[in-house]
């Protein structure tokens, strides 16, 4: 026995379960979207990802873990913001409206994207080999792409908001 059934003989309630999990994932989504269009969690991740070749240079997996960690309930740490007029707010609604395509997409900001990666694993084999220049530039590069990104998802926001709704 094999996916549903297996869960259906192990959890009971595996029926609820499946009928209300797509509801409940579309309501967590929506409120973790909300609060993170709040521009202090859009910038304080801008200014913690420059942290992140520190721990990776010294090799302290447990500071690594904590910044991690950090990222990832970043977007439910602030409230929603009372005003979504910002250039941080609109490029995260922007990119919430870019995403809810779900596939990857041929276009401008993804290419962004695949930069900001590229540089991305660069620093961190510049960080780990504690090679500076490497680290540094990467860091810069990598930051460069990952803000010229939002800023295209303003634009997108600003170019679609009224249709994507």
């Amino acid at each position: 026995m094999t996916g549903p059934r297996l869960l259906s003989n192990i959890c009971p309630h595996s029926k609820i379960i499946s009928k209300y999990k797509n509801i409940n994932m579309k309501i967590f989504n929506e409120k973790i979207w909300k609060r993170h269009t709040n521009p202090w969690s859009g910038w304080t991740r801008v200014i913690a990802f420059f942290l992140i070749p520190i721990p990776i240079w010294f090799q302290n997996w447990y500071l690594l873990l904590g910044l991690l960690i950090f990222f990832a309930i970043n977007p439910i740490l602030f409230p929603e913001p009372k005003s979504k007029n910002n250039w941080m707010s609109k490029s995260i609604l922007g990119e919430e409206l870019w995403t809810k395509k779900g596939v990857l997409q041929k276009d401008f900001p993804t290419v962004l994207n695949l930069f900001n990666g590229l540089f991305f694993f660069i620093l961190i084999y510049g960080a780990y080999n504690n090679l500076l220049e490497i680290t540094v530039f990467s860091t810069i590069l990598s930051s460069v792409f990952k803000l010229w990104y939002l800023d295209r998802m303003v634009y997108y926001y600003e170019k679609h908001r009224n249709t994507e709704k």
